[in-house]
């Protein structure tokens, strides 16, 4: 006769427990953990004090924590020199410029061949 999945598990672990009793242990086991649970969950929902970094459900609270957030992360901010800021905003501004006169001269280019060929 071929042995069910709790008689295995009682056989292997050497505990003649039977399988009423585990079924029984494993139930109260996750009623107990399920009550322990749902009561840590209500305790931290009625607690008066936040944890330090929750976000509040009052419109005026969230933009607050927000604000304060975003100064403590400034400050962790690395900051360039004055010279290499100027120089990398330079950089940006030329090609920036360079990208837009190649895209305006393909403009033109399209739109000189779309109305040679009488499309527009």
């Amino acid at each position: 006769m071929a042995k069910t999945v709790n008689e295995k598990s009682a056989g292997a672990t050497g505990r003649s427990v039977g399988a009423t009793g585990k079924t029984q242990a494993k139930q109260t086991g996750r009623l107990k953990g399920a009550l322990s649970r749902s009561s840590a969950r209500t305790a931290a929902q009625h607690s008066s004090s936040a944890p330090r970094g929750a976000v509040s459900t009052k419109p005026t609270g969230r933009i607050r924590t927000f604000f304060r957030e975003v100064r403590i992360e400034m400050k962790k901010v690395t900051w360039p020199p004055r010279k290499e800021l100027l120089k990398s905003t330079g950089v940006v501004i030329v090609a920036v410029a360079i990208a837009a006169v190649f895209i305006g001269l393909f403009d033109a280019l399209w739109n000189f061949i779309v109305r040679a060929v009488g499309l527009g």
